[in-house]
């Protein structure tokens, strides 16, 4: 018999699963992380080109899609393994998203970034993406 985290048990059924045991292989975090910041990138350049013009309220429901594809996607790439590693990759890659649309904005119109909606939606997108990811 053997002391368990749920008491005792015999030898075979206290072996804990290999589910149990897997972790993020170092191959699964760099396709997780290209997936996440190629995904943010492209993203970005779309919602950079959909930026100068302004989505208004609506832009509160695309950060939330944001979030959410890039969350997905990196959970696919990472071999759907759920930690706090994939999930901070998955915020990398959300806020990667809207970091970029402020550069392109600022190198179209000559101002500077703005904070305003766009650091909203970068808040948005990754809560989003961290909970998809964790």
């Amino acid at each position: 018999m053997v002391q368990s985290a749920v008491g005792i048990k015999c030898r075979d059924c206290a072996r804990l699963p290999r589910s149990a045991r897997v972790t993020l292989k170092p191959d699964r975090a760099a396709k997780a992380v290209l997936v996440s910041l190629g995904l943010g990138t492209l993203i970005g350049l779309l919602l950079g080109g959909a930026g100068t013009t302004g989505i208004g309220f609506f832009s509160f429901i695309v950060a939330f899609i944001v979030g959410l594809l890039i969350g997905r996607a990196v959970l696919w790439a990472s071999g759907r393994y759920r930690s706090e590693a994939t999930a901070w990759i998955a915020v990398a890659g959300a806020a990667w998203a809207y970091i970029v649309p402020a550069i392109v904005i600022s190198i179209d119109t000559g101002l500077g970034v703005r904070f305003g909606i766009q650091g909203l939606g970068l808040l948005i997108a990754a809560f989003i993406a961290y909970r998809e990811a964790s």
